[in-house]
């Protein structure tokens, strides 16, 4: 993990270290929130697995807990998702969602900048690892999209990383992406993102820096990466022909 993520991390355990552990929860008849709170608090709030705290970070605010419960449980839920996100409550978009379901730009300076700062260096280290380690550069962009965290100047951070592995996060993002499906239903996380800040990455991957930041990796890509970039072109290509119909 990249230095100033772990600091990043260690900063949101501060800004929210001040919410106590709940003594109960407050939950809908479909819930058993006796059983969830003694799963939650069966260990450290910094050893909490992702089995322990997943479950919950899915319910939270909306069938399980209140803001508050969130709050305190948020600094391991953030670092679940950039540790090892399997659960859906640790997606970035999900949390992402929850921040504004709970009003998040009201809560205090320092919780936000903490939030802020973690998107941020999450969103670095995606687009530097392989896409066969991490595929969430995808996941990351989306929850930077939904919570409107100066989303031109990340992807200006990702054209100017020069490393294969963001180059390749790339063409994962421009061949996978659902951000070109006419049915927002069928756009899956980016159902949540509003349409300026969708029409701003799609215009953002057909543009010509792209496409030579892409065409420039050919024969310097590992054999076994080549397909990647083909196909993102590939699909570069079909998507721009798409634009001109």
């Amino acid at each position: 993990m990249q230095p100033e993520l772990q600091r990043a991390i260690d900063d949101c355990y501060s800004a929210f270290a001040s919410y106590p552990q709940p003594r109960c929860l407050d939950a809908s008849p479909l819930r058993d929130p006796v059983a969830i709170l003694g799963t939650l608090t069966s260990a450290p709030l910094r050893e909490l697995t992702g089995e322990q705290i997943g479950p919950y970070a899915g319910w939270a605010m909306t069938t399980v807990g209140d803001i508050a419960d969130y709050k305190h449980f948020l600094p391991r839920i953030l670092e679940q998702a950039v540790r090892e996100s399997l659960w859906v409550g640790t997606d970035p978009p999900i949390i992402a969602s929850r921040l504004i379901r709970g009003g998040w730009l009201e809560w205090p300076d320092g919780e936000r900048k903490a939030i802020r700062a973690l998107f941020a260096g999450a969103f670095s280290q995606a687009i530097e690892e392989h896409p066969d380690q991490r595929g969430d550069a995808d996941n990351w962009t989306c929850g930077i999209a939904i919570l409107d965290l100066d989303l031109p100047a990340m992807l200006d951070t990702w054209l100017s990383t020069r490393s294969m592995n963001a180059t390749l996060q790339l063409a994962t993002f421009l061949m996978s992406t659902c951000l070109f499906e006419a049915d927002p239903l069928e756009r899956a996380y980016w159902s949540h993102v509003d349409l300026p800040a969708i029409n701003l990455v799609k215009r953002w991957l057909l543009t010509d820096r792209v496409f030579q930041r892409l065409s420039s990796a050919r024969g310097w890509t590992a054999p076994c990466d080549e397909w990647l970039i083909d196909k993102a072109l590939a699909a570069q290509a079909r998507r721009r022909q798409q634009v001109l119909q």
